[in-house]
This record gives structure tokens, sequence and C-alpha cells, in this order.
């Protein structure tokens, strides 16, 4: 499965309540939460999030920090 498309999806992330909705509508298979959760454990996949940037965080921060810590891991960013 892709990652979700705010457009067409009307969510920009998927959480397990999305997919549920998502497995019924596109395949006529209803799961309860706990279920879905269970097969994604089968399928070894992994339910992950972002972590969230706080509201008053200051961009230009963000953007240093992530330039700086590029530069010493020698990753280009």
């Amino acid at each position: 499965m892709r990652r979700p498309r705010p457009e067409r999806d009307e969510v920009s992330a998927w959480r397990l309540v999305d997919l549920c909705e998502h497995v019924e509508r596109s395949y006529g298979v209803r799961y309860s939460l706990w279920g879905l959760s269970c097969l994604l454990d089968r399928l070894n996949l992994s339910r992950q999030k972002t972590r969230p940037s706080h509201p008053k965080g200051d961009p230009a921060a963000r953007a240093a920090f992530k330039k700086a810590t590029s530069a010493v891991s020698g990753l280009k960013g």
C-alpha cells in the first residue's frame, strides 16, 4: 500500500482506523482495530508515527540543526 494522498484519501497519514475504513471500502472486508493490528503484525508491518513539530518551533533553527547534524554524520541534507 502506498502512502495516502490527502486529496484522494482524505488523510495525510494512515492511522489504524483509517486503514480499517480503506480496507472495507476497497476490498469489502471489515476488520476491527485489534484484528487489523494483528494482521499487520503477522505481515511484519509496523505502525510508525512521524514526530510532530511544535507549533511554536523555529523553522530556521530546525534547518540549522538539520544542516549541522548532517555535516557531522557525513550525510547530505
